[in-house]
């Protein structure tokens, strides 16, 4: 009885343990294959979440070169509005686009309504008044139209001149544009050679008044001015160390002038060289 009981256990148990387990391996690894193939629709879901809640999904590639335009723009914005708010006593380079107080200054004193942005309409006056003193006619407020609308200011230029002597120094300076590039001749007084006496009395002859032949004797017929009083237009002579004059000059403003310097250079506009200058006006 007990060897029965052993050979029918024997068989019992040994039988249930290897059918349970195959089954077992086999549903194991069936639902191991089944979790992670099931796994991967759910992490990527969760993925596609976390990147719709950071970043808006789908649209981040899309929505990152507006944000790169957004700031190239508002950088351009900004260095115009720097610009553009400059003090005028540092005589900021303006230009069309920048806007603020620096560019109301300009568009007051040139007369064009003053909305703080320089446009076409400032940039137009800019290039009128630089031609009117003799620079070229960018329409940019470079340092030396800077410096000839200072002095204009202070002088009562702007706004049309105050009488005939503003308008009368406009036409000097508008001819002695004209006569850029005239070749040097000594002893010349028309446009096949001019030298610097010759010069100013020809231009001064266009715009209305004789002057007399040399440099000294055009000194001694003026009106003898400080630099701080004198205007674009008006004569500017260079003396020698003993005080005489050898060379003669327009004034054009910002420490510029046009005049017919030596053989080989023919009329054109220059810095004054020299702090031994006396000025006049005709």
């Amino acid at each position: 009885m007990p060897v029965t009981v052993r050979r029918t256990a024997l068989p019992a148990v040994s039988h249930q343990s290897e059918s349970s387990t195959r089954p077992t391996g086999r549903i194991l690894a069936k639902h191991r294959k089944t979790t992670k193939s099931a796994a991967a629709p759910r992490a990527a879901a969760a993925v596609l979440s976390v990147g719709l809640a950071v970043s808006g999904g789908a649209i981040l590639t899309v929505a990152g070169t507006p944000t790169t335009a957004s700031a190239a723009t508002s950088k351009t914005t900004s260095a115009a509005w720097a610009r553009g708010n400059k003090p005028v006593s540092t005589k900021p380079l303006l230009r069309y686009a920048d806007a603020g107080s620096a560019v109301r200054y300009v568009q007051r004193s040139l007369d064009v309504p003053a909305g703080g942005w320089y446009g076409s309409a400032t940039r137009t006056a800019v290039a009128k008044f630089q031609r009117r003193v003799g620079l070229p006619r960018t329409g940019t407020m470079t340092v030396n139209t800077w410096r000839s609308l200072f002095y204009a200011a202070s002088h009562g230029l702007l706004h049309g001149g105050t009488g005939s002597s503003s308008t009368f120094q406009a036409r000097v300076l508008r001819e002695a544009a004209k006569l850029k590039g005239t070749p040097y001749r000594y002893g010349g007084t028309t446009t096949r050679g001019l030298d610097c006496s010759g010069y100013t009395g020809l231009v001064y002859k266009r715009a209305g008044k004789k002057l007399p032949r040399t440099s000294r004797q055009q000194y001694s017929a003026t009106r003898h001015l400080s630099r701080r009083s004198a205007k674009p237009g008006d004569l500017v002579f260079f003396k020698s160390g003993g005080g005489s004059v050898y060379h003669v000059g327009i004034y054009a403003g910002g420490n510029m002038l046009w005049h017919a310097s030596r053989p080989g250079r023919p009329v054109a506009k220059a810095k004054i060289w020299s702090s031994n200058v006396a000025f006049g006006r005709a």
